[in-house]
């Protein structure tokens, strides 16, 4: 446990997982309905990889939840659902070399005051403890949607790739350390990011390079 502020950051306990479950639905209100995380699947998620598992708190009042499991390093096209056992996460590998980063939801009325990065900065800290290699994780393209009129979102990711324009998830993730792997298209099911992702990872060590 940790303080952000007047923000408390801990590892989640079963008595968060109604009010994370809420979270997810306005946090991402446009996101495929089976995409969205439920109060079963977040204890679930507890039970396979506490560590894992963060919450921030205002009070007693969830603004903030991170769920994360252990895996070994893949290139290949997968999608959210596959990468994450349909969000049950009992494909968790206890001796994965990274931690896979599947959500970090903030609350609308507490973004924009560095709580996510707060989040992947304690993220970065337990896979030290754990000896793993660093962060991996699929920012969504949530900026898409304001450029979907003019492009489709291979160029927009493109464009992110070259760092000519900055989208709000993938460029405050790299900011925070993330290095872009490459896209993954058809990755969820969210217009606003025109279903895609984008494949990035923390290295612990900045000297390691995946691609």
């Amino acid at each position: 446990m940790q303080t952000f502020g007047k923000y408390i950051i801990k590892e989640t306990e079963s008595q968060h997982a109604e009010q994370l479950e809420i979270l997810q639905s306005v946090v991402f209100p446009t996101l495929a309905k089976e995409e969205l995380i439920s109060k079963e699947q977040y204890i679930n998620h507890i039970k396979v990889f506490p560590e894992g598992q963060l919450v921030v708190l205002d009070g007693d009042i969830v603004i903030c939840g991170s769920t994360t499991m252990r895996a070994n390093f893949s290139e290949k096209q997968h999608t959210f659902l596959e990468a994450t056992d349909n969000l049950w996460i009992n494909n968790h590998n206890p001796i994965g070399e990274w931690m896979y980063g599947i959500d970090v939801s903030v609350h609308p009325s507490f973004q924009r005051q560095g709580i996510g990065g707060a989040v992947y900065r304690y993220r970065q800290e337990t896979a030290r403890k754990l000896n793993c290699k660093g962060q991996i994780t699929v920012g969504m393209t949530n900026g898409f949607i304001n450029y979907s009129k003019e492009m489709i979102i291979e160029e927009y990711c493109q464009l992110l790739i070259d760092d000519k324009i900055k989208d709000p998830t993938v460029s405050a993730q790299r900011k925070c350390g993330f290095r872009i792997i490459k896209p993954l298209y058809n990755y969820l099911e969210d217009p606003k990011c025109g279903n895609a992702g984008m494949l990035m990872y923390w290295p612990l060590d900045e000297k390691l390079i995946l691609l």
